[in-house]
């Protein structure tokens, strides 16, 4: 038993030494290959089940691939630099995955409206390989795209900061074009598609479209901050969370609910998908707009006492200065007044007038 578990853990370490070597050689091959995959399938939809001039879009799909590649090498020339510590250099380069995945959901985007619209499928009657359901799992494989496209775009540790930050931006995506694969399940019955508005089914499909789109914003954000080399762009995050609420969850969600309460079409569990994350995102945005209120008024707590301190530090300094710098003043002499009683003329007894006295005041200084 210890025998095998030493061979075990030999194959174990081998394996990991393995991929260590050849990196994000595997994530990069799957990349590819899923696209060309997705990319095949859909070009069959158009050709054999609408018109074999749709064959032009081989082109589109050859310059989508090419950029792809690049992309993904550009990618690995920036990670090998940044290990050979050539910071200055990988900071002058930006991630090129979001321009690879606009063009990859642009181009799919196309395909899809274009099968939807002229109901390229084959009928129920005549069942066959190429159905809805592969179609639909076509359309999912974007979601394989997007993971091993962020795979090969950085090496940040399992548990770091910048894994962290980086499945806070991305982590959603997945289940939003899950979501969007969803949303389309209503075009693939006969019954429920003739219950459809007028002009509801465009906006389903404009949906769509700008579900698989919306990734484009959370690769910007990480090629700008460098995969989270960087200091993180907190306006950012939460556009691209606003744009999650706005574009993705709630016009589903109301979508679902025309759906189900104004054409009784089947409910879809991704209803309480868009209610939770919907919840979840106000309840960041109150979060974040609780702390921004803590510390503004923290900020101004702060400000104040600073201010009463700098205000006793220059009552204290005018007091030093006045009892240093005044000097004692002269002394004021007293004056001091006495009355003397001086005589005035005095008339003799036989006049018959009384003697008159002036008191004269006599000043002198002390």
């Amino acid at each position: 038993m210890a025998s095998l578990c030493f061979e075990m853990n030999r194959c174990t370490n081998a394996t990991v030494q393995l991929c260590s070597k050849i990196h994000h050689v595997p994530a990069a091959m799957m990349c590819v290959f899923l696209y060309i995959l997705q990319a095949s399938v859909l070009d069959y939809y158009l050709i054999n089940f609408i018109n074999i001039l749709y064959i032009c879009f081989l082109v589109a799909d050859l310059f989508v691939l090419v950029a792809l590649v690049v992309s993904i090498i550009y990618g690995h020339t920036k990670m090998d630099r940044q290990r050979s510590a050539e910071l200055a250099q990988t900071r002058m380069m930006f991630s090129l995955s979001w321009v690879s995945w606009l063009l990859i959901n642009i181009n799919a985007s196309a395909k899809i409206i274009i099968i939807v619209k002229y109901n390229a499928w084959p009928e129920e009657k005549d069942p066959s390989f190429f159905g809805p359901n592969v179609f639909k799992t076509a359309i999912a494989l974007s979601s394989c795209i997007f993971l091993f496209l962020l795979t090969t775009q950085h090496d940040a540790p399992l548990g770091s900061d910048r894994r962290t930050y980086i499945s806070d931006l991305t982590g959603t995506v997945v289940f939003d074009i899950l979501d969007t694969v969803d949303i389309l399940e209503v075009f693939f019955t006969e019954e429920d598609r003739d219950l459809l508005w007028n002009g509801l089914e465009e906006v389903i499909l404009t949906q769509a479209t700008m579900n698989l789109i919306l990734p484009t914003v959370p690769l910007i954000t990480l090629s700008l901050t460098h995969f989270g080399l960087d200091k993180p762009k907190r306006p950012m995050m939460y556009l691209h969370r606003l744009l999650v609420v706005l574009v993705v969850n709630l016009p589903n969600l109301l979508t679902r609910m025309i759906l189900w309460h104004g054409l009784s079409v089947g409910i879809s569990p991704f209803t309480l998908k868009n209610i939770i994350l919907i919840g979840i995102a106000m309840y960041e945005f109150y979060e974040h707009k609780k702390e921004k209120l803590e510390d503004s008024r923290l900020n101004s707590l702060e400000i104040g006492d600073r201010n009463f301190q700098q205000k006793d530090v220059k009552r204290g300094h005018l007091g030093s200065l006045t009892d240093t710098s005044t000097e004692p003043r002269s002394k004021v002499p007293e004056i001091s007044i006495e009355l003397e009683e001086t005589a005035g003329k005095q008339v003799s007894e036989d006049n018959l007038e009384p003697k008159i006295y002036k008191c004269v005041p006599r000043v002198s200084l002390v």
